[in-house]
């Protein structure tokens, strides 16, 4: 009688005794065996992996390109955790500018200047080296911000100028004055968002003739650095650029305009996310990086950065990993909200790039799927393949205890 004749359950019992690499070879040597091994030893192994969990179908699985069998997922997790990746530079442009980005699962959105670029992600590499459709509008000032949901872009320029962009058409408003300096931009549904140095206003999109109009319903004064509406539209969180009392984080009801001023002790904030309906992520200037429950209203976790270096933005996996784009260095860091107060790993740019002066860049946007980072510095779009079986390791995970 041969393995394969087994049953699932005969061979369950046999694989018990089995080590992980032996259980591998079993996988490479027989698809059937490599299947029973997938679904019932690997799969409840990869549950809850850092960036490569699959529990509740969190978000990063919606940027994957391809389906992930258990045991891919199993070794690119470690990868991530060990620091081995093979790292790939795209897009040189000699002018300094602070891109953004928006990763799909087909595509990479990334903004330079006043244009907005659309990068397929198809073939052997992580993105093709052309562009496969550019973004923009007569107005000629640098896009500061954008986000998509769905077919829908909307952009905002730091002259104050807006456009939204649908499987329809693309229109652009003036919404704020040109004097003033905008920062971020938002939307669900039909609520739109922006705000400059200056205040933020609160929009209503209509439709009419089948040309877009925008509405100011809502005028606060406020400068948010960084926004995020609501997945239900109803409240706005804003981080403020700057706060004396060290209350920077505020929440606004969009329909009654009503604020609450959050018990969260930071100055300044660079960036925010919402995990969910409750909980916020949050970029600090005074090199942090904290997580705030509205529940009991405080800080429950607070990680610093471990080079006292400000946070400029995030990214989330959807379940307990969070990157961090630091200051200075083109460094991000990665955490796990299960452990308090430590980094998991840290991701530092490669020397051997040949403009060594560009190394001192701060990440300006993040972006990342199980396999992928994509970051964006001063020059240039970094992307950090983690698939790889062959690359160096670079293990800072212990870094700091190592020279004390």
């Amino acid at each position: 009688m041969k393995l394969i004749d087994l049953n699932i359950d005969c061979l369950l019992r046999i694989f018990k005794y089995l080590s992980e690499r032996e259980l591998i070879i079993l996988c490479e040597a027989n698809n059937y065996l490599k299947a029973v091994i997938d679904q019932n030893i690997f799969y409840a192994l990869t549950k809850d992996l850092l960036l490569c969990g699959h529990r509740n179908k969190p978000c990063v699985e919606l940027r994957n390109p391809t389906q992930l069998s258990y045991l891919r997922r199993l070794q690119i997790s470690r990868n991530w955790l060990k620091g081995v990746y093979v790292e790939r530079h795209y897009y040189h442009h000699a002018q300094m500018f602070a891109s953004k980005l928006w990763l799909e699962s087909d595509a990479l959105y990334i903004t330079h200047a006043n244009y907005l670029r659309k990068y397929r992600r198809a073939g052997p590499e992580a993105l093709q080296r052309r562009y496969e459709e550019e973004i923009s509008t007569p107005t000629l000032s640098d896009i500061s911000d954008f986000c998509k949901k769905q077919d829908t872009i909307f952009a905002g320029r730091v002259c104050g100028t807006c456009f939204v962009k649908d499987a329809e058409d693309i229109t652009e408003q003036q919404m704020h004055h040109a004097k003033e300096y905008l920062y971020c931009v938002d939307f669900v549904d039909d609520v739109y968002a922006t705000s400059t140095d200056n205040c933020c206003k609160l929009w209503k999109r209509s439709k009419e003739f089948g040309l877009s109009h925008f509405d100011l319903f809502m005028r606060l004064e406020h400068s948010f650095k960084s926004m995020k509406l609501s997945d239900d539209g109803q409240w706005l969180y804003g981080g403020l650029y700057t706060d004396t009392g060290r209350k920077a984080l505020r929440a606004i009801h969009v329909e009654s305009g009503e604020e609450l001023v959050l018990n969260s002790n930071t100055i300044s904030i660079y960036d925010l996310k919402l995990k969910d309906y409750q909980v916020i992520f949050t970029a600090n200037f005074d090199t942090t990086f904290r997580m705030f429950d509205r529940r009991t209203d405080r800080d429950v976790s607070i990680w610093e950065d471990p080079f006292d270096s400000s946070i400029y933005c995030l990214e989330y996996d959807g379940l307990y990993a969070v990157l961090c784009g630091a200051k200075h260095h083109s460094r991000v860091n990665l955490y796990d909200i299960r452990v308090p107060g430590k980094y998991i790993q840290l991701y530092f740019p490669g020397r051997n790039t040949g403009r060594q002066q560009y190394r001192t860049s701060p990440v300006y946007s993040l972006a990342c799927d199980s396999q992928y980072m994509f970051v964006a510095t001063d020059h240039n779009l970094r992307v950090f393949d983690f698939g790889t079986n062959y690359a160096t390791e670079r293990d800072y995970s212990d870094f700091l205890d190592s020279i004390r």
